[in-house]
């Protein structure tokens, strides 16, 4: 990748953590404000990112589009997004989609429920392995070569007093999830979310699962259990979607 391709896609990424003055960018990828300027000029020249009334940069609405064309590409997305509806409605509960994209497990997909509060996930971010249920859920079902490699890059950072923050512990952890067929995160990531998973079939041939969020002062293990029969239901109708698309 050129030095100039680098640079402008740390721009993007330091914008996708929220608004920034120029020279905050210039200072961010390590040249003069002169010089930042003249590179930002093509991405803002795309829509890429727009400058707001305040002069401070953020990401564009083509930025948006591009992703929203990435996501129609991807299979699962359109198989599930109308059993993730369902679901939420069902449950009075938001719910996330998440899907291993080549060394990374990401969210493909998040339906909100207007009787939640915001979350700090998002359609396309990166999911954390080691405390989301949706990444037990998927790691807990790969191939043992894989399941490592992928966890050789997680950093464990310490979120709550809940988090796991060893390897060892992690694999613990995927081997009860293994075993019971669904997992959990306990305020984890976030005090107050709490959250159970499930793998999408292997069926489907793709490595992917579907979670319910919960928004509770303490979790109720029991009540995050008693979902999983409405859980499993949805993964099975996405897994035979995808097999009908195929």
């Amino acid at each position: 990748m050129s030095t100039t391709v680098a640079k402008a896609v740390l721009v993007l990424h330091q914008l996708a953590d929220g608004p920034r003055s120029l020279s905050a960018l210039a200072e961010a990828v390590g040249v003069h404000s002169s010089t930042a300027l003249r590179m930002i000029q093509p991405l803002l020249a795309d829509g890429l990112i727009a400058r707001g009334g305040d002069g401070k940069y953020r990401l564009g609405l083509r930025l948006a589009e591009l992703g929203q064309q990435a996501l129609d590409n991807v299979d699962l997305h359109g198989a599930a997004h109308g059993h993730l509806l369902e679901l939420a409605e069902d449950v009075g509960a938001t719910v996330h989609l998440a899907q291993l994209i080549d060394d990374a497990i990401v969210y493909v997909d998040k339906i909100e429920h207007r009787a939640t509060m915001r979350m700090w996930s998002r359609i396309g971010r990166a999911v954390p392995l080691h405390t989301s249920s949706v990444s037990k859920a998927i790691l807990a079902g790969l191939e043992p070569e894989l399941r490592d490699r992928l966890i050789a890059r997680c950093g464990f950072e310490w979120h709550t007093d809940e988090t796991i923050t060893t390897r060892e512990a992690l694999l613990a952890e995927l081997r009860v999830t293994a075993d019971r067929g669904y997992a959990t995160d306990l305020g984890e990531f976030e005090p107050l979310v709490h959250c159970i998973g499930i793998p999408v079939p292997q069926s489907s041939g793709v490595d992917a699962a579907v979670s319910i969020t919960t928004i509770q002062a303490s979790p109720d293990v029991d009540a995050l259990r008693g979902l999983v029969p409405r859980l499993a239901t949805a993964a099975k109708a996405i897994a035979a979607d995808l097999g009908h698309r195929g």
